[in-house]
């Protein structure tokens, strides 16, 4: 059986990417031998049941980069500059190594972009012209490869494969999921806060912090804002994760898996966009959101969801396949 070496943001305890590794490994476990650069890869090792090594010690990932037959890079949004240059240069900089020792890379169901800068479109040009295989989860990602003169195949987002513990539904329960990010200032917490207590004034309200070391203390300022009780629930794992978010009736939530996890739950969501991505999927669901930058109409968005109708969506999620035979270089 051939090794794959695996690449991605693992072992943050962020709940979309810590959700696309169980379907990577699900879908690549009967085909390679998988070895997972992780951030804490004591813990990515017993909760995936493979091999697992530190991604940021080069004595480690090299030997592992040197024996193995292929790197598979993703998913998620890893090829960008927005959040940081330094990232960017060091999911290419393993895509430049494993070319160089002649190993097949794929890239797996990723975003491209945002690229702010020449340097990050250049660098990222030439890496996916090296790469064997290339599949992007949206369409405006393989637009873009498309405009650089390189192929890509469309496919969905691996944690629209992802299967989400069965729950019983709690009436009368909102849920709301934040994260730090530009914009999510007092402001914007207040706005937003008001809007939920004069909206839903008798309802549970829950509070998801979905990757603790960024999104916690964002929670626990909405939370004081909120002036009323509102359990925050705080670094859960994975499918304890995706069975809370199934339980709720309402939820008002900024992380892309998180709208995603919601969506397949037949949950009524409300998504604050602030990227592309969720702005897509959004759309591509049929359902309103807010643009985190333009919330003038937060406070009637939010009575709109609590009045909407949910909508059948299981012919829509019954075309998110991932076909595993694509995969086969």
């Amino acid at each position: 059986m051939k090794k794959a070496l695996c690449s991605g943001y693992y072992g943050f305890d962020n709940f979309g990417d810590d959700a696309v590794l169980y379907v990577l490994v699900k879908l690549f476990s009967k085909k390679y031998n998988l070895t997972v650069l992780s951030a804490n890869p004591e813990k990515t090792a017993k909760l995936y049941n493979v091999k697992s090594v530190y991604s940021f010690s080069p004595f480690k990932v090299l030997p592992e980069i040197i024996k193995t037959d292929v790197l598979i890079s993703g998913g998620g949004s890893l090829l960008q500059d927005a959040t940081s240059i330094k990232s960017l240069i060091y999911y290419l900089g393993l895509i430049f190594i494993a070319v160089f020792f002649k190993k097949d890379v794929i890239i797996f169901a990723q975003g491209m972009g945002p690229f702010n800068s020449a340097l990050a479109r250049t660098l990222t040009r030439l890496a996916l012209k090296k790469c064997k295989l290339i599949t992007v989860r949206d369409t405006d990602s393989r637009r873009l490869l498309a405009n650089w003169g390189i192929a890509s195949k469309l496919v969905c987002d691996p944690v629209f494969t992802f299967d989400i513990p069965v729950a019983e539904k709690e009436k009368n329960t909102l849920g709301i999921q934040l994260r730090a990010f530009q914009g999510v200032n007092d402001t914007f917490l207040k706005k937003l806060a008001d809007a939920v207590n004069e909206v839903f004034p008798d309802e549970k309200l829950i509070i998801f912090s979905l990757q603790p070391g960024i999104d916690y203390d964002v929670c626990c300022r909405f939370q004081e804002l909120l002036g009323r009780e509102a359990e925050i629930k705080n670094g859960l794992g994975v499918k304890e994760t995706a069975k809370e978010i199934s339980k709720l009736e309402y939820l008002i939530g900024m992380r892309f898996h998180a709208v995603l996890a919601a969506l397949k739950s037949n949950v009524k969501v409300l998504p604050l966009s602030y990227d592309k991505k969720v702005t897509f999927l959004s759309l591509e669901a049929g359902i309103d959101y807010i643009e985190l930058n333009h919330f003038d109409d937060l406070r009637e968005k939010v009575a709109a969801l609590k009045n909407t109708e949910l909508h059948d969506l299981s012919a829509w999620l019954n075309t998110k396949k991932l076909d595993v035979n694509i995969f086969d270089i």
